[in-house]
């Protein structure tokens, strides 16, 4: 995550980065090996409301067969407008019909920027 210049409630360009994925279910159902993927959607905190809530959202690659431990290492960059503090983070099992929600979490960006702004700065000149 590479933070906005300022505090997180200003419109900015925001990098997120999806490295791997670990813990999750192995199957999705009975000798169906999950094939992961993360769908990434900032909003307003009120997802649910409907899309007006909602920012830009993408989605990483499918890994097949991986089940619940893989890597993605990819990474997006996300036009944050000012009302969008909250990246919403969807685990998806593709399927051929339909595919299957697994899970979510929400993320504060603004308590992420603060928490950020308080660790110690090292820069390396090369």
């Amino acid at each position: 995550f590479r933070p906005c210049p300022q505090r997180m409630p200003i419109a900015c360009l925001a990098r997120i980065s999806v490295i791997d994925l670990s813990g999750a279910a192995e199957y999705a159902g009975l000798f169906d090996k999950m094939d992961p993927y993360i769908k990434l959607t900032l909003h307003d905190g009120e997802f649910d409301s409907g899309s007006s809530h909602r920012g830009e959202s993408f989605r990483t690659g499918t890994k097949d067969n991986a089940g619940g431990t893989c890597s993605f290492n990819e990474c997006f960059d996300i036009n944050k407008p000012e009302n969008m503090d909250v990246l919403r983070v969807e685990l998806w099992d593709e399927d051929t019909a339909s595919d299957d929600y697994m899970g979510c979490i929400d993320i504060d960006l603004d308590r992420i920027y603060e928490d950020f702004k308080s660790q110690p700065v090292v820069s390396k000149l090369l």
